[in-house]
């Protein structure tokens, strides 16, 4: 019985039978990266546009949308990342967890 409700619950989300994203990400932004064509936007995070503005504690405007950009592309660089898919947004995109190695 217990078996049938998960199988019947994995069906409803597709997230438990989503196959893992895998490959080289190039980066959209602070918390979207692309992976094969497809579109994923990192669970759990929420980061500026890459064309966002932001104010320093001196008040002086910066790149924030650019500064998270290049973070994100810093610590994934050159490696082959694996995205689990949760969900997808309101955008269309994937939403996922992704690692780099076994790192979050």
């Amino acid at each position: 019985m217990a078996v049938t409700v998960l199988v019947i619950a994995a069906g409803a989300t597709g997230s438990l039978a989503a196959e893992p994203i895998v490959g080289r990400a190039s980066v959209t932004d602070g918390d979207t990266v692309v992976i094969r064509d497809t579109r994923i936007r990192l669970h759990g995070i929420d980061a500026p546009e890459s064309a966002q503005t932001c104010q320093d504690a001196a008040g002086k405007d910066y790149r924030c949308g650019q500064a998270a950009a290049l973070a994100l592309s810093d610590r994934i660089g050159e490696s082959p990342i694996s995205c689990e898919p949760r969900d997808t947004d309101r955008y269309g995109r994937t939403v996922a967890v992704c690692r780099k190695a076994a790192r979050n």
